[in-house]
């Protein structure tokens, strides 16, 4: 389920989303950053034309946020697993984020030696990635 997914990454940070964009491209089984964006209403465009078959959504970005985006790009891509990344825990913003569409959530701290696991851990049903 996991081999060969396309992924697209958003985050307002530049050296995160390239730290994650490295994480992914190193997976085993052949992960791919497909899109890139750094606010909500690039991702929409970059979810409807790249058709991704993840989405790694940060909550707090300009323009428009993660939450706001949310709905918009589950319908752009609809086939899309989406899980919110936050700096905020899961107490704060975890739960308004699942009950929104989001189909898992990650607090940023650690990801680089947690994200492939945990994110591997939603792809298979467990939305918090615990």
């Amino acid at each position: 389920m996991t081999t060969g997914l396309n992924v697209m990454v958003v985050d307002d940070s530049d050296d995160l989303r390239d730290l994650i964009s490295m994480v992914i491209r190193r997976h085993p089984e052949g992960w791919r950053v497909v899109a890139t964006a750094t606010e909500g209403r690039q991702a929409v465009d970059e979810a409807r034309s790249a058709q991704p078959d993840l989405v790694l959504l940060d909550i707090a970005m300009p323009v428009m946020d993660g939450m706001e985006a949310l709905p918009l790009i589950r319908e752009a891509a609809p086939d899309a697993t989406v899980v919110m990344l936050s700096g905020y825990p899961f107490e704060t913003a975890g739960r308004g984020a699942l009950e929104a569409g989001a189909h898992g959530y990650l607090e940023k701290s650690d990801l680089v030696r947690s994200l492939i696991p945990r994110l591997e851990k939603i792809l298979d049903g467990s939305p918090r990635g615990a």
